[in-house]
C-alpha cells in the first residue's frame, strides 16, 4: 500500500502535463487560426489599396479592433529591434511594425505619386508580410514540438510539475486577478524555467525511490538525512 501512493503521485502529475499539452495544442491552433484569419484581411486590405486605389474602411475597421490583439500575439516576430524613421526623425527599440503601420495605409493612395513614400510603403508592406509568415512558421514550431512529446511520460511529467508551480498565478489569472500576459511572461521567466528542470529532477527521483523502497521508509530516510 505505501508503495501504491507514490505511484499515484506519479500518475496524477503526468495526466496533469498530459492535460496541459492537449490544452496547449488547442491554444496554439486557435493562435494560428487568428493570425491566418488576420494575415488573410490584411493582404485583401493592401491588395484594394495597390490595385484599385480604394481603401475598404470595413475591413480597415476589422483590422484595426484586432490590432492590439494582433501585435501582442506577434511578439517579437512583430517587432524591429531597432528602427530609424527619416521621415519623422526619430529612433525607436522594440518597434511595434503593425500597430504602427495600420494607420498609416490610409494615406498610400494619397502618396503613390511620391516616389520617397511609395518605396516606404512598399518595404513596409513587405515587411508586414514577412512578419506574419514568421510567427506563423513560429507557432509551426511549437506546435510540433509540444505534440511530440505529448506521450513522452518524462515530458508531461515536467509539464505537470511546471502547472503545480504556476497553480497560484494560474488560478488568480482565471479569477481576473492577476493579467493573462502576465502568467504569459512568467511561464517564460527563465528562473521559473530553472526551478521547473530543478523540481523535476528532483521530484521525479524522489517518486522513483519511494516507489523502490516504500513511502513510510523513504520518509524515513528524509527525516534522518535532516537530522
Amino acid at each position: 500500500m505505501d508503495k501504491l501512493i507514490p505511484i499515484c503521485i506519479l500518475v496524477v502529475i503526468i495526466i496533469i502535463g498530459f492535460i496541459s499539452k492537449v490544452a496547449d495544442l488547442s491554444s496554439i491552433n486557435k493562435r494560428i487560426e487568428f493570425t491566418s484569419s488576420y494575415r488573410e484581411k490584411f493582404i485583401k486590405f493592401i491588395k484594394k489599396i495597390i490595385e484599385e486605389h480604394i481603401c475598404d474602411n470595413t475591413i480597415y475597421q476589422e483590422l484595426t479592433a484586432d490590432v492590439k490583439a494582433m501585435q501582442y500575439e506577434l511578439g517579437e516576430d512583430g517587432e524591429y529591434a531597432y528602427m530609424t524613421d527619416n521621415l519623422r526623425g526619430v529612433a525607436v527599440r522594440g518597434y511595434q511594425l503593425l500597430i504602427n503601420f495600420l494607420p498609416e495605409t490610409r494615406g498610400i493612395i494619397n502618396g503613390r505619386n511620391n516616389s520617397i513614400l511609395a518605396e516606404r510603403y512598399k518595404n513596409q508592406i513587405h515587411d508586414c508580410e514577412d512578419m506574419f509568415i514568421r510567427h506563423l512558421g513560429t507557432l509551426e514550431s511549437q506546435w510540433k514540438s509540444v505534440r511530440k512529446g505529448l506521450l513522452n511520460p518524462f515530458s508531461s511529467f515536467a509539464e505537470g510539475t511546471k502547472v503545480i508551480i504556476l497553480s497560484p498565478l494560474i488560478l488568480l489569472s482565471w479569477f481576473g486577478f492577476v493579467p493573462v500576459e502576465k502568467t504569459d511572461r512568467a511561464k517564460k521567466n527563465m528562473f521559473i524555467k530553472l526551478l521547473n528542470v530543478l523540481v523535476t529532477i528532483l521530484g521525479f527521483a524522489a517518486t522513483i525511490i519511494t516507489i523502490v523502497v516504500g513511502w513510510n521508509d523513504f520518509w524515513d530516510i528524509v527525516f534522518k538525512f535532516f537530522k
